[in-house]
């Protein structure tokens, strides 16, 4: 077992509008970060993960997520299932817990605008 306390979590401003606390527990079949989004993210475009698929928990908040074109309400309590090679943009004020499976790596994340 492995025990990460939030005052522990890496701190990461992805954008003006999203940050990032990721919990790094050393596991690379899976890994978790909690995101924080005020506004559109990425800024432009779409970001696409190559190699892992996210199991998103909308904590707090509500807005809209783009999946390959598609847009979608989503509020509190909302669970997504995003595969990996979909293109996705967020939208709104909202607080997500993201899994990862497997770890999520800077290398396999893109951004296009």
């Amino acid at each position: 077992m492995k025990l990460v306390r939030a005052e522990d979590a890496t701190r990461f401003e992805n954008a003006e509008s999203c940050v990032a606390y990721e919990y790094e527990t050393g596991d690379l079949d899976i890994n978790i970060a909690r995101i924080e989004i005020v506004g559109r993210y990425p800024l432009e475009g779409f970001a696409v993960n190559t190699q892992v698929t996210e199991l998103v928990y909308v904590e707090s908040g509500r807005g809209q997520v783009c999946v390959d074109g598609i847009v979608h309400a989503i509020n509190k309590g909302d669970v997504l299932s995003i595969q990996k090679g979909e293109k996705v943009s967020w939208n709104g004020t909202m607080t997500l817990v993201i899994a990862c499976a497997p770890t999520w790596t800077p290398e396999q994340y893109e951004q296009h605008s």
